[in-house]
């Protein structure tokens, strides 16, 4: 892969441009990686209102009728639903993992089979989280597995 970079004094605005035979996985990463670059998320934590940007986000889990970002050691109330985050998030590295759980890809150190078909994560901070068999398929599809 060749990498040119351009500068310009008047930009007002960044612009990336990928010139290639075909689409291939490495390309998709890069596009995923630049579309979650400005994307954010403001959530709450005791009283406390706060602007995240979405790739220091772990997780997202639906508990009881509320959505929680997940952090590398902090739990953030959102204020949108699990359904509308899927579809914010369509197309960069967070896929659906079961009902109510949607996964930074990112995120992920490491990846084991489990029992009935599920996977199992070990994410960067050492927390554990499982794939629901259901998903795994789309999981899969995401790391070309």
């Amino acid at each position: 892969m060749k990498l040119n970079i351009e500068i310009f004094k008047e930009c007002q605005e960044i612009e990336v441009s990928i010139r290639c035979k075909e689409v291939d996985n490495q390309i998709k990463k890069a596009i995923d990686i630049l579309k979650q670059r400005d994307m954010t998320f403001t959530v709450k934590k005791d009283d406390i209102t706060k602007i995240l940007k979405v790739c220091d986000i772990y997780y997202f889990e639906s508990v009881d009728n509320r959505t929680f970002a997940y952090t590398s050691n902090d739990v953030y109330l959102c204020q949108k639903k699990l359904y509308e985050i899927d579809k914010i998030l369509l197309g960069t590295s967070f896929v659906r993992i079961s009902k109510s759980c949607i996964l930074n890809t990112d995120s992920i150190d490491a990846v084991r089979a489990s029992l009935n078909g599920k996977l199992e994560c070990t994410l960067s901070n050492n927390e554990k989280i499982m794939i629901n068999r259901h998903y795994v398929p789309e999981f899969k599809k995401k790391f070309d597995i």
